[in-house]
């Protein structure tokens, strides 16, 4: 039996191989591929909310400081080192989005998702579609292919690309998430920029709000924000035997290409757990 279309918790997720299997092409994704392609996903998503301006990102403090939340119709980016708190900032972002009624799609570059963790921190798995793909290990990313080598850094991340670009063009989604965390920096610089305009034009003028993540700038948006991530971690314990982690504080830095260079506006953010 296929299963559906959208992701239930979390049981179905559509897979973004490492290498052609055209022959052996799942059923399930084959159908849902050519939904998205003619653009007739529309008519499975039930519970279509009113257009607005901005999507929240369930941070009150930083909502305000964006004005309401993330922009419809741009792609934004979160960016930072690891561990800084990215990857809770998109999840609160997903959490508001679903809890609202908007449709969400993850595109998971390298799989290193956690859909039982974001459905601990409120994300409604019911509503979002969850594109997994090729789980490369951080040693297999950071190599440099030989000629002739295949570079599989470089597919995964073109794979992920035009899944983000078919969902964004599909409609129907209200926040479309491009995770590139792990990728490293010399790969993403590989990257045209004629790929970050496409994206651009595919949600301009849409309700949908795309989001990238990465560890620093890179889609050069004209209307999207970026916000710069950096975490602290909050220690509890009396010893450093019984020392654990308690959260984490992140400052945030919202940048958009209408401020002057070097400005911005700061936010402080307790993420817990």
């Amino acid at each position: 039996m296929a299963p559906a279309l959208v992701a239930g918790p979390p049981r179905w997720y559509a897979p973004l191989e490492a290498k052609e299997k055209r022959m052996s092409l799942p059923r399930s994704r084959a159908h849902l591929e050519a939904l998205l392609q003619t653009r007739r996903l529309d008519g499975t998503l039930a519970g279509r909310v009113p257009a607005t301006g901005a999507l929240s990102t369930g941070l009150p403090d930083l909502d305000t400081t964006l004005g309401g939340g993330w922009p419809r119709g741009h792609v934004s980016e979160i960016v930072g080192p690891a561990s800084s708190g990215r990857t809770r900032v998109l999840v609160s972002t997903m959490a508001a989005a679903t809890t609202r009624g908007d449709v969400a799609a993850w595109i998971d570059t390298v799989d290193r998702g956690d859909p039982a963790g974001a459905a601990a921190a409120g994300v409604r798995l019911s509503h979002v579609l969850w594109v997994r793909g090729l789980p490369l290990s951080p040693g297999v990313l950071a190599l440099r292919p030989r000629r002739g080598d295949p570079d599989l850094s470089h597919t995964v991340v073109q794979r992920a690309i035009k899944a983000a670009h078919l969902v964004a063009q599909a409609g129907g989604f209200g926040a479309i998430a491009l995770d590139l965390c792990d990728i490293p920096s010399f790969v993403l610089r590989q990257i045209p920029a004629s790929t970050w305009l496409r994206l651009h034009r595919a949600v301009e003028g849409r309700e949908t709000m795309m989001v990238v993540l990465g560890a620093e700038p890179i889609t050069r948006s004209a209307g999207g924000v970026s916000v710069r991530v950096q975490g602290r971690p909050r220690w509890e314990g009396d010893s450093p035997r019984a020392c654990r982690l308690a959260g984490m504080d992140c400052a945030l830095r919202v940048v958009s290409s209408r401020m002057a260079v070097g400005t911005g506006r700061e936010v402080q953010v307790a993420l817990a757990g």
